[in-house]
């Protein structure tokens, strides 16, 4: 059972941070009033775990190289990315394997343990000229990394998404960019994030330079991948069946995607017979030089009698003060976030790390920020029990660029301080 004092003590720095104002607590880099808060949790982790809501399971998962990006895939094993590609941990962080892979940057896992990883991929096209060797994102589909066989390369999904031969024409080619003397150059474009729906469909986002308003397929999109079939048998292959129209205009709003950073869906371990069918998403944009108001966005897939239509979520824009002080939703919230989970659970929250604020944001399934009061509380408001602050201590990060959830444990892929920061919510109202 909860004891008072600790509700007491989460309620009270909650009401100090709103009255410092966001921006103080998780603003910027450097805070000084975030230094301060945190100092004393530099020296012993164990001080402040239970005042703020999320205890730090020390000691962290250390011994990567940039870690980019983590996820808990199905097989119920630990996912990370980083310079050197993909780890394969226990939940105890006792390293499997390590799979090698350049530029890796995202991970995710379908039903069938299949692993998609984001990376980069060379390649020579004697079509345009056999003496270069382009650096092009790729996902990478991998079957076996959990150690079940042998592992296997099932497929390299290579941007642009086609088959590159000799008997395409040069006028073929150059249309897809691949041209080092232009500034819309495919090299330039990234692959950020992969998530997974209930049927092993894929969402793949990417973002790039070419992405003018009249540009028939910009950049920053989210794209979406099927099986491939022969006779009606998968091949093991992935083929691009759709794309999300979601269009790059500045000042965004919110059905617009600039330089996405990252995606979930709302499916996620562990796995079940019956999952969720809904095959809406969240993204995050980053880039805090783009005038984006509205960073992290839900955009619903809805069945229409003309399709399947891809729609803001208007509910989120409904912000009721009577219950949080803050929510997902309010403008300018985020500088540049760089990674987004969902709690497949009852709980459905939904979290987010900034690079920019080294923070790791908490939020409900509609946009309230915090977890709600236990009933009969004096207290009506939702408790906010987000944190971060820039540096190497237990609630402080660097540059974070992933985050995952699996049974009530947060993972962090915290990048500047090369490690896996993990964190359990001890104050647990609901």
């Amino acid at each position: 059972m909860i004891k008072k004092y600790k509700l007491y003590t989460a309620v009270t720095i909650s009401i100090i941070l709103i009255f410092a104002g966001c921006s103080d607590f998780l603003g910027s880099k450097g805070d000084s009033i975030t230094d301060d808060i945190f100092e004393q949790g530099k020296q012993d982790p164990n001080v402040i775990v239970e005042e703020l809501g999320y205890a730090a399971l020390v000691p962290f998962w250390e011994g990567f190289d940039s870690p980019t990006d983590v996820y808990v895939g199905f097989d119920e094993l630990v996912y990370v990315t980083d310079a050197r590609g993909v780890h394969v941990l226990d939940r105890a962080g006792r390293l499997y394997d390590t799979y090698p892979l350049r530029g890796a940057v995202s991970v995710t896992q379908d039903r069938l343990l299949n692993v998609y990883v984001a990376a980069r991929y060379d390649t020579v096209i004697t079509a345009i000229d056999p003496a270069i060797t382009w650096d092009l994102p790729a996902v990478y589909k991998i079957q076996n990394l959990n150690g079940a066989g042998e592992v296997e390369v099932v497929d390299v999904l290579k941007h642009p998404f086609r088959r590159f031969d000799n008997s395409r024409s040069n006028t073929t080619l150059e249309r897809f960019r691949l041209n080092r003397n232009i500034t819309t150059n495919d090299e330039l474009v990234e692959i950020t994030g992969v998530g997974v729906l209930a049927d092993n469909t894929i969402y793949i986002t990417r973002r790039g330079p070419a992405n003018s308003t009249t540009t028939p397929v910009p950049d920053n999109s989210v794209l979406v991948f099927d099986h491939e079939l022969e006779g009606g048998v998968r091949t093991g292959r992935m083929r691009n069946v759709s794309r999300v129209s979601l269009r790059p205009q500045e000042p965004a709003n919110f059905s617009s995607a600039i330089d996405v950073s990252d995606i979930s869906t709302f499916v996620g371990p562990p796995q079940r017979d019956n999952m969720t069918a809904n095959r809406s998403f969240l993204i995050t944009q980053g880039n805090p030089d783009r005038n984006i108001s509205y960073r992290t966005l839900w955009i619903d897939a809805i069945q229409t009698p003309d399709g399947l239509e891809f729609r803001q979520n208007p509910s989120l824009q409904v912000r009721d003060t009577s219950r949080a002080d803050s929510f997902l939703y309010d403008p300018d919230k985020f500088k540049n976030p760089s990674g987004i989970a969902y709690s497949a659970d009852a709980r459905s929250h939904i979290f987010v790390v900034d690079a920019e604020t080294d923070s790791l944001y908490q939020f409900q399934s509609n946009g309230i920020e915090g977890i709600n009061p236990p009933p009969g509380s004096d207290f009506e408001k939702a408790v906010n029990v987000s944190f971060g602050g820039t540096g190497n201590g237990p609630r402080e990060f660097n540059s974070p660029s992933g985050v995952a959830h699996f049974q009530r444990i947060i993972y962090v892929a915290d990048t500047g301080n090369n490690r896996i920061a993990r964190y359990r919510l001890n104050i647990d109202f609901e």
